[in-house]
């Protein structure tokens, strides 16, 4: 699949993560009120939105009061909410007549409602699904899906992908410190103009003297040495220098530095105090954004394999898909088919990371359900982190690369394929997408035409065949 065509699968980032403001909640006397014990009707905008927010999940149902399927289609949904009411799911009912107020088609307009009744399914402020007419087998199904959330591949068995783990693939080879101090002193030196960026007002000559001075012997010590860290290290310079030089120096120079955030996140306060830093402000985020598709090898390869290492902390493997998940989608559409082998095998490593990171966010979520007292926080993220396209654009651009590998580091790319699809909350729209792209007859057309000429393990073609048979569907017409 040529990236262009993968290029248009993606779309911009959303904040699907909302932080709730309990002291700018809008008044709702007037504009929310309850027409049974459990449903709230909406009639504008901004009352609809808080209640998208508040509510991990939300069923909306519009009607207009002429319509004779609406009458019904109320009766049902009042049946419903008595059910989750007696339940205890954390689902919030709320109805919204289209003909009650101008206001009110507003939110109708703005979510394209186009006839009614049409029911309405939200995650995390999403919408995951939509049912226009008065269908109640499918409304049935789809509620008790909704109220009583059940993935589908819960029963199945996957030896091969279990056997794996979910431990992150770390790049832990320390660097030859001196060669790097050397590259970065010359790479400096030939910088003739020296830009002071907005957040930083640091200088060529104190840059070098915080990076020589501070950040190199920091890595010295804490990966070559014994001696005693500092207890309380100065990070926040160790950003100014990262983003002094980002602005200043093409990203081909970069490397070294890049390299030296590669080891050095290995340490636990270095990726703890990058968990706490936001867009830009990480230095992550930042030299990620560097990136492009003409980016030099080596500073390709040592960013995969830094964003790598970051998810060797649970925190700031979080924040990277909070901050930047549109440019990490950009860089392995870019890198997951490289002509250069080890960029491919660190690309298929951090997609691994990423997956088997999300995979264990949605496996505690499903294991906790809805018991009371339970902490959604970590399901919501990994519900709401990303949206259908974002993963189905991954999943099409690991699909690709499996297509045009051609030697023997192929085994992680059908991992990642596998982790991609196993927990997936879109996982009807994914399943839907791979057998249109013929995923199953993808994998086992690679598995007969190579397993003679490849020197592979047996538990990489098991990994294959489990991932074609039990995940991925049979190949569908679009």
């Amino acid at each position: 699949m040529h990236p262009r065509c993968l290029r248009q699968l993606q779309t911009a980032a959303r904040p699907f993560l909302r932080l709730k403001n309990r002291h700018h909640q809008p008044s709702l006397t007037t504009t929310l009120t309850a027409t049974v014990k459990c449903i709230h009707s909406c009639e504008s905008l901004e009352p609809f939105h808080f209640l998208l927010q508040e509510n991990r999940g939300v069923l909306v149902l519009f009607t207009t009061e002429i319509c004779h399927l609406s009458r019904k289609a109320q009766l049902l949904f009042e049946e419903f909410a008595h059910d989750k009411n007696s339940t205890s799911s954390p689902v919030a009912f709320v109805q919204v007549d289209l003909n009650a107020l101008r206001d009110a088609a507003a939110i109708g307009i703005k979510f394209d409602v186009r006839a009614t009744p049409t029911f309405m399914f939200f995650v995390g402020g999403m919408k995951v699904f939509e049912i226009q007419g008065y269908d109640v087998q499918e409304l049935r199904m789809r509620l008790s899906m909704f109220l009583h959330p059940v993935h589908p591949h819960i029963p199945l068995s996957l030896p091969a992908l279990e056997k794996l783990g979910l431990k992150p693939i770390l790049f832990n080879r320390v660097p030859n410190l001196a060669a790097i101090s050397e590259k970065l002193t010359s790479f400096l030196d030939s910088a003739t103009t020296w830009f002071l960026p907005l957040d930083t007002s640091l200088s060529k000559v104190d840059t070098m003297g915080m990076l020589f001075g501070t950040v190199i012997p920091y890595v010295t010590a804490a990966f070559t040495t014994s001696q005693c860290l500092p207890l309380h290290p100065l990070f926040d310079f160790w950003h100014d220098v990262t983003s002094s030089m980002s602005w200043n120096m093409p990203e081909d120079q970069l490397f070294p530095l890049v390299d030296l955030w590669r080891i050095v996140l290995l340490d636990k306060k270095v990726s703890s105090w990058c968990a706490d830093r936001n867009g830009l402000d990480s230095p992550l985020v930042l030299l990620l954004s560097k990136a492009c598709e003409g980016s030099s090898r080596n500073y390709l390869l040592t960013l995969l394999r830094m964003l790598s290492n970051a998810f060797n902390n649970r925190a700031l493997g979080r924040k990277i898909l909070l901050s930047a998940q549109n440019n990490l989608a950009t860089l392995l559409e870019h890198t997951l088919v490289h002509q250069d082998t080890e960029i491919r095998r660190s690309a298929s490593s951090l997609t691994f990371n990423i997956f088997a990171h999300l995979q264990e966010l949605r496996a505690e979520n499903l294991c906790k359900g809805d018991e009371e007292g339970a902490d959604h926080s970590e399901m919501e993220i990994c519900m709401t982190l990303l949206n259908a396209e974002w993963e189905a654009s991954i999943a099409c651009v690991v699909l690709a690369a499996i297509r045009n590998e051609s030697d023997g580091g192929i085994g992680m790319l059908f991992a990642a394929l596998g982790l991609i699809v196993r927990f997936s909350p879109f996982i009807d729209h994914l399943l839907q997408l791979l057998g249109a792209l013929h995923a199953q007859s993808t994998l086992k057309n690679k598995f007969r035409e190579n397993r003679r000429n490849w020197n592979m393990e047996e538990a990489a073609w098991a990994l294959l065949q489990e991932v074609a048979d039990k995940l991925c569907p049979p190949s569908a017409s679009i």
